[in-house]
């Protein structure tokens, strides 16, 4: 299966962000799957959410749908502040390669640090979903420092988990520390697909990648600027699994709530 990671900048309005998207995903030779960064048309532009905030619908007459359907392409397309009767939530929506909404998720974690809870309504995560015939998962940025969202997706049948990030260029390493650690504890493949470019005076140029069952970074092809494709044999999951169980070692009688 190939993965195509864009972490492409905020650049322009709206629409503009959109378009690049669509290009990104028809760039060939075509991927499998791609993934998008968070909130990568409005990033966090607080007083602007409110105003640009789309509904579910919207999100099923996008153009990333007609595009998905069109390259054959499923596409885990980062997230987007959307109207809830709970409040804006940030959701994640994921469109199969018929541009079917199949999946949406929310972020479960708010980053207080970037004001993110003035705008926005903890999300309910909503389990996995099933992409190229294979259980995957999602969460969303700040979600990465929760380990029992991941081991959640796991132990429903994940073999991989999707992550659309806006992790500032300082903190990268401890980005993709993450990124591993997540993987190699619950023995899946783990996609970080952080913003590229600059925003709001902040420094994040993408940085994130693959990380394998064995928690190590993959290697990747670029096909442009902030855009690179990984080849993940799936199958991995279960060699690693066989060598190390560490699904069955488990004691949860010993854990706590």
């Amino acid at each position: 299966m190939i993965i195509r990671v864009a972490e492409l900048p905020i650049t322009g309005d709206w629409n503009n962000c959109i378009e690049r998207a669509v290009s990104a995903l028809k760039m060939t030779p075509l991927p499998d799957v791609m993934l998008l960064p968070e909130l990568f048309t409005i990033g966090f532009e607080l007083d602007k959410i409110a105003e640009q905030a789309v509904t579910i619908d919207d999100l099923k007459r996008s153009p990333l749908a007609c595009a998905a359907a069109e390259a054959g392409v499923s596409l885990v397309a980062g997230s987007f502040p959307v109207k809830t009767s709970r409040g804006i939530v940030n959701t994640l929506p994921v469109y199969n390669a018929e541009g079917v909404l199949v999946h949406t998720t929310e972020k479960a974690h708010l980053f207080k640090n970037m004001g993110e809870n003035r705008v926005f309504e903890p999300g309910t995560p909503s389990g996995v979903f099933a992409i190229n015939g294979v259980i995957s998962g999602a969460s969303v940025c700040y979600d990465l420092r929760f380990p029992e969202l991941f081991r959640n997706h796991t132990l429903n049948g994940a073999r991989i988990i999707f992550l659309p990030a806006q992790w500032p260029e300082e903190r990268i390493d401890l980005f993709r520390s993450y990124l591993m650690a997540r993987a190699g504890e619950a023995q899946v493949f783990v996609v970080g697909c952080n913003l590229g470019g600059d925003h709001l005076g902040v420094k994040f140029r993408g940085g994130g990648g693959v990380s394998s069952p064995g928690g190590e970074l993959m290697p990747w092809k670029d096909v442009s600027e902030y855009v690179r494709d990984f080849d993940i044999d799936i199958d991995e999951v279960d060699r690693v699994r066989e060598r190390i169980s560490c699904l069955e070692d488990r004691r949860p009688e010993i854990y706590g709530v």
